[in-house]
């Protein structure tokens, strides 16, 4: 019996319901919300980040495999679902990514850079060098370990680029498959918002990925360094600026029918582009974020369309089925973060769902009122809110407010993630 099956007896007036599988620990500087007991049915969702981290260094792709069959994520819970060509019970079941790895029109296997190996997976140790296809490695230090699952920095001696080895016990091709639809089905401009697997090397016991490695730190860590300065939270018009990047970034995964599955804030990293960009503006590619770990992600076209799924969640507690609405829930949680520097809690008064945030005295008290209840009250699969739309009022009110603002602001955050880099070395 999985995870799921096993919790599906707790009573819904009150559930934990963590936004990705790990332990809820949000750091030490980060204030979590206290949960209070309520007649209405209200969940504490634990925004948590990346699994432990060694030497404060940053996750490139969450090395928690397993999560795939554990993870519980809320969605969109409001109105009745409308009905769906065929229902899915869990996207992740590990029958299920076999079968459909298995009728892939092009087997993983005749991409050059899937390798398999007739052999377990070689011993990876800070300080070793290794063989690693035609080139030569030195792992540098350990990023982060998790149940299945360990990251490594590593560096190519040929050319001195630094990358991340990511090691999987038992194997997972299924991240190095959707890294390479994303590859064939987005436009070259916008491939970099993505993290990018190099090459995946697939032994009988396990798999290694060795892919881009960014060292600027996660929106997480951006949230944790406000709360030592006296804005103690992100100021708002960096927050609109990121919201605006993350919508357009999720906009274009869903584009070519590719669901996250897992968006939280240390699932957005930023790299060197966000050092040297000078632009603000909303169609700009090189804002310097980037959305990694896609390894839970859903695949829709390999469905029938209009399939939607029953795994456990706020949806199913209704009797709902849902798709893409773990990703708008997902988007919600971690602009909440943002705002607010704490976990997201929503709260069901009659059918509609909200946050536990007060906005008085939020200037743009009413924007932000709007975007969270279109997030968290989509209809059905259906009546998918239009992130387009979302971000376009999102940019107006970042032109007509804070177009004067945002250098300075972005500056004085750049200083602190380098501080920060420095002081992690």
């Amino acid at each position: 019996m999985s995870a799921r099956q096993r919790t599906v007896g707790i009573p819904l007036e009150t559930m934990d319901i963590p936004v990705s599988p790990e332990p809820p620990k949000f750091g030490s500087d980060v204030t979590m919300s206290p949960f209070q007991s309520s007649s209405k049915f209200r969940m504490d969702i634990p925004m948590s980040p990346a699994p432990e981290v060694r030497n404060g260094m940053d996750i490139l792709m969450s090395p928690d495999q397993g999560s795939k069959v554990n993870m519980d994520v809320p969605m969109s819970p409001a109105g009745q679902g409308a009905a769906a060509v065929e229902l899915v019970s869990d996207p992740w079941d590990e029958e299920l990514i076999s079968s459909l790895l298995s009728k892939l029109s092009t087997p993983l296997t005749s991409q050059p850079n899937f390798i398999t190996w007739q052999c377990k997976v070689p011993s990876i140790a800070p300080k070793m060098t290794i063989k690693m296809g035609k080139g030569s490695l030195r792992v540098d230090c350990v990023l982060g370990q998790g149940a299945f699952a360990t990251v490594y920095q590593a560096t190519d001696l040929n050319t001195s680029e630094k990358m991340i080895l990511k090691v999987q016990k038992p194997a997972n091709p299924w991240e190095f498959y959707i890294n390479s639809q994303l590859n064939a089905r987005l436009q070259p401009s916008v491939r970099h918002l993505f993290n990018n697997i190099h090459s995946a090397h697939l032994f009988q016991n396990g798999s290694v990925l060795l892919g881009e490695l960014y060292n600027c730190g996660t929106l997480l860590n951006a949230v944790n360094l406000y709360k030592n300065l006296s804005d103690k939270v992100i100021p708002q018009p960096l927050v609109i600026y990121f919201t605006v990047c993350i919508l357009h970034m999720v906009e274009q995964l869903h584009n070519i029918h590719i669901v996250h599955a897992d968006i939280k804030p240390d699932n957005f990293l930023l790299g060197e582009r966000f050092l040297e960009n000078k632009s603000f503006d909303q169609d700009n590619l090189d804002h310097g974020l980037s959305l990694i770990d896609l390894g839970q992600s859903i695949d829709m076209t390999l469905f029938p369309e209009g399939t939607a799924f029953t795994a456990k969640c706020t949806e199913m507690q209704s009797g709902r089925p849902w798709n893409y609405q773990t990703d708008y829930f997902g988007i919600a949680g971690t602009v909440y973060c943002m705002i607010f520097g704490t976990y997201m809690q929503v709260t069901q008064e009659g059918s509609v769902w909200k946050t536990n945030a007060v906005f008085r005295r939020n200037p743009h008290s009413d924007l932000w009122t709007e975007f969270f209840h279109t997030l968290l009250n989509v209809p059905d699969c259906s009546s998918l809110p239009c992130l387009r739309s979302l971000r376009s009022r999102l940019s107006t009110v970042l032109q007509q407010n804070y177009s004067n603002k945002l250098p300075s602001l972005k500056t004085r955050l750049v200083i602190q993630v380098l501080e920060s880099r420095t002081a992690r070395r």
